[in-house]
């Protein structure tokens, strides 16, 4: 075994030990608090997410305990799995173990790819699929045996299940086939798409589930990109760089998309399948997230399985690259991957050491001293009272964070959009019971006459300023509602 695949082996074993432990230490985020009650109340899919995130997390809890280990253990076994096949790609395509380690090593300089892989989210999986369907491609390249569309196909039904942006990956294929003479004949036969028809057998739970709900899940996610539209934003879009270059940190930012883009003509001038593979699988996913930047607001994960594809070229790029630029960029490899160290340290540290109020930013201080005055708040009103908020995350940590897992609400108490929550509630049965509503600085409910409406009084209880020595983190506003009447309207 040559000395660079000994340091691979060692970093990604020292890896996964370290996000083992750490994932132990940081409170439960409200994403993750979500989840985890998809997977108290598990169905073939979900009103705003397909379901792997959900049963990933309810194996991990049923063999555990609901813990934060448990729950985000599958994350952990997901992005091992995403360093292992990038390692693999590289070093079949280039047939050598540097580039391949220094991979590896990058990926984890990435605030993106390092606390994301400690964190249960729908991108994880989606991940781990995304970066199987690349693998198994490279290997269709080298071994062309029809068998590999139908592993290919098996991972794009998976990735489906972990997220609807899984299809963005489909034009990336056909577009690889169709400027790559090596590969075009398979255009020409039944395989590719016997696969898609695979991945359409496996994405079944999702399909089923949308249409004994009136195809919801499917309207919501394509309606409100739409409503969500706006004019030119320019400031959209530079909110996308600036999130990107944060979040991938400058050096691995740039060297990501500027690498990626450089073997993508490569792959042109010198007719070499290997490096359009690499560009065509992340073409959709950059047309179409950054087209709409120019017109709504883009969520920093949005971009994340393109980079799997593009750090691939990046490093490729780094090493065989003769411009002035890529010797520049050689040159600050060091400087540049040390900062990006430095990120993805203080990027872990903070939820763990209360020492900067991040405030709309922070999603994981308060929740026990939340959980434990609404109890005490609960106690003082007596009777049959609920719990609710006006979106998911803060109801999804109350539902967490009690002793003994209080039921939950959201929005659709008073005729909001609770997601998911609006199918786990039926209205009519609380009427005329009191209830609590919760809100917070970080995105402060303040149509409180619309709350009124809904119940005969409404009182505002002193708020929960959590505060780490002489800072203030957060506050969290707390109402006493009695007597229930319903919603204004109804529906999800």
């Amino acid at each position: 075994m040559d000395r660079d695949r000994c340091h691979y082996l060692y970093l990604i074993f020292g890896v996964a030990l370290f996000r083992l432990v750490y994932i132990n230490f940081v409170p439960v985020v409200p994403q993750e608090a979500y989840y985890w009650n998809y997977a108290k109340h598990l169905a073939l899919s979900y009103f705003d997410h397909p379901p792997m995130t959900a049963w990933t997390i309810a194996l991990c809890t049923a063999l555990g305990g609901d813990n934060p280990f448990c729950i985000r253990l599958g994350a952990v076994f997901y992005s091992l799995g995403v360093m292992i096949i990038m390692y693999a790609v590289i070093r079949r395509l280039l047939d050598r173990s540097r580039p391949a380690l220094k991979t590896v090593i990058i990926v984890n300089c990435s605030i993106l790819f390092s606390l994301g892989s400690t964190i249960m989210t729908p991108d994880v999986p989606l991940m781990f699929f995304w970066a199987l369907i690349l693998y198994v491609l490279v290997r269709l390249r080298d071994l062309p045996k029809a068998g590999w569309w139908y592993l290919a196909g098996a991972a794009l039904g998976l990735g489906l299940l972990s997220k609807y942006s899984a299809i963005l990956i489909v034009p990336g294929i056909f577009l690889y086939l169709l400027f790559s003479p090596g590969q075009r004949r398979w255009l020409g036969t039944v395989h590719p798409y016997a696969a898609l028809c695979l991945a359409a057998v496996i994405f079944l739970p999702v399909i089923i589930w949308n249409a004994q709900h009136e195809w919801a899940s499917f309207l919501f996610q394509s309606s409100r990109r739409f409503s969500e539209m706006r004019p030119l934003r320019l400031d959209f879009f530079g909110q996308l760089l600036g999130s990107q270059a944060g979040l991938l940190t400058p050096y691995i930012f740039l060297l990501t998309i500027v690498g990626w883009f450089s073997v993508g003509l490569w792959g042109f001038r010198r007719s070499d399948d290997r490096y359009r593979l690499l560009f065509f699988l992340a073409l959709p996913v950059y047309l179409i997230f950054t087209g709409a930047s120019f017109k709504s607001l883009v969520k920093m994960n949005w971009m994340a399985p393109a980079y799997i594809t593009s750090i691939i070229a990046g490093v490729i790029w780094l090493e065989e690259g003769s411009s002035g630029f890529a010797r520049g960029m050689r040159r600050f490899q060091k400087p540049g991957l040390i900062l990006g160290l430095f990120c993805v340290a203080a990027s872990h540290l903070l939820p763990l050491a209360p020492v900067v109020p991040i405030r709309r930013g922070d999603t994981w201080s308060g929740w026990r001293e939340l959980a434990a005055r609404v109890m005490e708040t609960k106690a003082a009103m007596g009777g049959t009272v609920f719990i609710f908020g006006q979106e998911y995350k803060i109801p999804s940590e109350i539902a967490y964070a009690t002793p003994h897992h209080e039921k939950t609400h959201a929005g659709e108490i008073f005729g909001d959009n609770g997601l998911q929550y609006a199918y786990w509630t039926d209205c009519r049965t609380l009427i005329g019971q009191d209830a609590i509503f919760i809100t917070s600085d970080a995105d402060r409910y303040t149509d409180m006459n619309r709350i009124g409406r809904c119940f005969s009084s409404v009182a505002e209880d002193s708020a929960l300023a959590i505060r780490h020595g002489s800072r203030l983190f957060r506050t969290f506003y707390i109402y006493r509602c009695y007597g229930y009447k319903g919603p204004e309207s109804s529906g999800p």
